[in-house]
């Protein structure tokens, strides 16, 4: 053979790249050290020599019809007693937050023989695999670990995994080491699979079909795509959902793993409450990718965690080392992701670079109107979002799919060298941001009229999966200075803002923003009621108030947003007890009578009738009420179950039990089953059961309300917490009635909504008593007592039912009257946190 590679003019490193085999395998060969080589290797060597006849060289090298030259030596005569691994090793403490991962995969191994983990590159998949491989291997099983990396054509899979095997080179064929293994006596952990996909799927399909004690785990960003493969997506580690929580930072996969990691270049580094914020931006921002945050932490030795942080505008610069070990294309970040693109049909990869522009997650309808044209054809984007969702560059988005549909996202990393990419192409970035511009403006168009069609929560559910993308529009049109075509996406979109409230935030600071660029006035007050409208969902009453207060200056109080504002200017005033919104209600119900659109009359009248029951007046509230619920017969006037949840309560607080139960039903029926809000209708019938008797019935709706409070904010949280309490304190369980009734009042209390403490405040006098506190009750109690007696409004019938339990020996206290009725409930609820903490 050195005759002839010398002929081909190839040094031993070119002959063993063009063949695909190790420069080991070539040099044993040619110093005769390996008396038959194995066909597979003979057969690509001479492909890469280009030798014409391929079977006299096989015949050479003893596959012909002699006897082999050398025997076979099998792993188990080669290997020594008791060595039962061969390859790389999992690294000690290698995996952080992977438990729960490395018990299924543990348990797949035993079901399945062949399982495929996938996932971008850097999310920990080898160190799984490897963990899983250690945690699976008993006394009698060999793993044996094949790292493809280097490995460059397909047909060279097979003589990888034999010199993995650690066989003599070139002197067995495969099916000679996998033949007569019993089941479970072998793994095979195939590493780094993609770029050889073929060659892998093809062995690993004769591994499982023709030798049932072999099973295989593969590592790959693409599945094999074979009938017996079980597929795994290996997902980022968890980040922390805020930066405030100190207890729930520390809990984050991702903190811990990088904090772990940390440690090893400054032994001295520990998670502490005044680093954790930083520390928890950081892991969001690196998306919990565990290669990202392990070059993060390298950096660590030298640079602050701050410092950092405030780097990652340049990630790619930032995290380029210093990593020594793993597969060259991991070694860096930037390394990585070009590994996965690099690997993309020229159609897919220009999809994702447009991807990039669109926020994140989208919709395939947003890509389909934003991403097209050459060399990307429209009816082309479902089959290469699934090219790119296969490769593990693009994630879909399963959390809440049948409320928004199927949406895609984007890691971060990936997101910014894609961005990179799409920059590097002349005027393309600013092509498809204007383009993002576009869209919104046409597709807000076809939202004129949803409020009233059959179908609104779909369409305005539709446009808020997009909600991403209309930021990075509007960001587009302000730095264009199109504060016009701004407005008009804020006023098309303005009701799909109200389904999640953290996205609500950026609807508000987006509709004052328009609101004070636009020179329209009666404009700038429909965005400013589209701001105090988003405030209130957020649970920032004083600036609903104020931007309430400043649209209705601004807004003809007679059109459809200058009820909106005025109706939200009467809402958020009953919650911080200003009289001046009870006496509009009456001039503000007959201009919404008078009003042409029949849903939005109706929609007055009970948010004006929500008004009045927070303020006590429960006749004239369920009058609205029930003028609201006569107007469903009506085409285009729909169901709210708000509105039903108001009636419930009006009727509970009049003692109509049966009453309350029909309203609750009601709202509980005109609720979407998909709705993730769930705690308003829960709590609603808990309270029902509660008064009636059925503890076990409240206590289980007050469960599933409490789940639900945990993900998304619900309009009447607190009342969960109140009947808590209320089913704890029954229950002589004092120390969770006091834990409850402290988080009603610590919401209440932070959101500004003071009318609701008038609720809460009995149930708190209740909780001390029981506590044995009863100085600082009947003090408490006192107050109340003297607030029943001078002020407006009075406690509902539910809530001094329970005062007056509990204040059978405190007196009225002086004082009363009291000029400021907000504040004087606020230095209550106060005075009460301070005892019970």
């Amino acid at each position: 053979m050195l005759d002839l590679r010398v002929q081909a003019g190839l040094s031993q490193e070119e002959l063993a790249d063009r063949a695909g085999l190790s420069v080991r395998s070539i040099r044993e060969m040619e110093a005769g050290r390996v008396a038959r080589p194995r066909k597979d290797s003979v057969r690509l060597l001479a492909s890469a020599l280009g030798l014409q006849d391929v079977a006299e060289f096989l015949q050479a090298a003893g596959h012909g019809s002699g006897r082999p030259v050398a025997p076979v030596i099998s792993v188990a005569d080669a290997a020594p007693t008791g060595l039962r691994w061969r390859g790389t090793r999992p690294i000690p403490d290698g995996l952080v937050g992977r438990e729960q991962d490395l018990y299924e995969l543990e348990a797949l191994l035993r079901q399945n023989r062949l399982v495929t983990l996938v996932g971008p590159g850097g999310v920990g998949k080898t160190e799984l695999a490897l963990a899983a491989a250690d945690r699976f291997s008993g006394a009698d099983t060999t793993v044996v670990v094949v790292d493809l990396t280097t490995v460059q054509r397909d047909a060279a899979v097979p003589s990888a995994i034999l010199d993995a095997f650690g066989t003599a080179p070139g002197t067995s064929d495969l099916d000679d080491v996998l033949s007569g293994r019993r089941p479970g006596d072998l793994v095979i952990v195939e590493d780094n699979a993609e770029h050889v996909l073929d060659g892998v799927a093809t062995v690993a399909n004769r591994m499982v079909r023709s030798f049932p004690g072999v099973g295989v785990l593969v590592t790959s960003r693409i599945p094999l795509g074979l009938p017996d493969e079980v597929v795994r997506r290996v997902q980022v580690l968890g980040v922390p959902a805020n930066d405030e929580n100190f207890e729930e930072i520390a809990a984050s996969p991702a903190v811990e793993m990088f904090t772990r990691r940390v440690t090893r270049v400054r032994p001295d580094f520990e998670l502490t409450p005044a680093n954790a914020s930083t520390v928890a931006r950081l892991c969001r921002r690196l998306d919990g990718l565990p290669l990202a945050l392990e070059l993060a932490a390298a950096r660590a030795g030298s640079l602050s965690v701050e410092t950092i942080l405030a780097a990652l505008d340049d990630r790619f610069r930032l995290l380029s080392g210093p990593r020594r070990f793993g597969a060259p294309h991991q070694r860096t970040l930037a390394d990585t992701i070009a590994w996965s693109v690099d690997g993309l049909s020229d159609p897919a990869r220009q999809l994702l670079y447009r991807t990039s522009v669109l926020g994140s997650p989208f919709t395939l309808e947003a890509v389909a109107g934003v991403c097209t044209g050459t060399p990307i054809d429209e009816l082309d984007v479902p089959m290469l979002l699934a090219e790119l969702v296969e490769k593990s560059l693009l994630q879909p988005v399963h959390e809440f799919e049948q409320l928004y549909g199927a949406r895609y996202k984007l890691l971060e990393t990936i997101r910014e060298h894609a961005y990179g990419g799409l920059s590097s192409q002349g005027d393309d970035l600013t092509e498809f941001r204007n383009r993002a511009v576009a869209w919104c403006t046409t597709y807000v168009s076809g939202l004129e009229g949803a409020w009233s069609s059959p179908d609104r929560d779909r369409r305005y559910r539709a446009a808020h999966a997009n909600s991403a993308l209309f930021e990075v529009a509007l960001e587009r049109a302000a730095e264009l200075g199109e504060w016009d075509t701004a407005a008009r996406i804020v006023l098309g979109f303005r009701i799909a803002w109200q389904y999640q409230a953290s996205v609500a935030e950026s609807g508000i600071r987006w509709a004052t923003l328009c609101a004070s660029n636009v020179s329209d006035k009666e404009t700038s007050g429909r965005l400013l009621a589209i701001a105090g409208r988003l405030s209130s969902l957020t649970g920032d009453i004083h600036g609903a108030r104020r931007h309430y207060e400043e649209a209705r200056k601004l807004i003809p109080g007679e059109t459809e947003m200058g009820l909106v504002a005025r109706g939200g200017w009467v809402s958020s005033g009953s919650h911080l007890l200003d009289t001046r919104s009870l006496a509009e209600i009456p001039a503000l119900v007959d201009d919404a009578r008078k009003h042409g659109d029949l849903q939005r009359s109706a929609t007055v009248q009970a948010t004006c009738g929500l008004a009045l029951l927070r303020w006590g007046r429960l006749v004239e509230a369920r009058e609205l009420l029930l003028a609201w619920e006569a107007a469903l017969v009506n085409p285009g006037v729909y169901a709210d179950e708000i509105a039903y949840m108001a009636l419930s309560r009006v009727d509970l607080e009049l003692g109509n039990l049966a009453g309350a139960r029909h309203w609750a039903l009601l709202a509980r029926d005109s609720q979407a089953s998909d709705d993730p809000e769930r705690t308003k209708v829960a709590g609603c019938l808990a309270m029902v059961e509660y008064h009636d008797g059925q503890y076990d019935e409240a206590r289980a709706l007050l469960d599933q309300a409490d789940a639900d409070i945990r993900g998304h904010r619900g309009y009447f949280d607190y009342l969960v917490m109140l009947y808590r309490s209320r089913l704890a304190r029954a229950a002589g369980e004092v120390e969770q009635a006091r834990l409850a009734v402290l988080d009603a009042l610590n919401r209440l209390v932070l959101e500004g909504r003071v009318v609701y403490l008038l609720e809460v405040l009995p149930e708190a006098v209740a909780v001390l008593h029981a506590l044995g506190r009863s100085e600082v009750g009947d003090a408490i109690c006192g107050e109340l007592l003297a607030w029943q007696q001078t002020m407006d409004p009075p406690m509902l019938p539910t809530a001094w039912a329970v005062l007056q339990e509990s204040c059978q020996s405190a007196t009225a206290a002086d004082g009363w009257p009291q000029p400021d009725p907000a504040a004087a409930v606020q230095r209550l609820a106060n005075d009460v946190l301070t005892a019970l903490s």
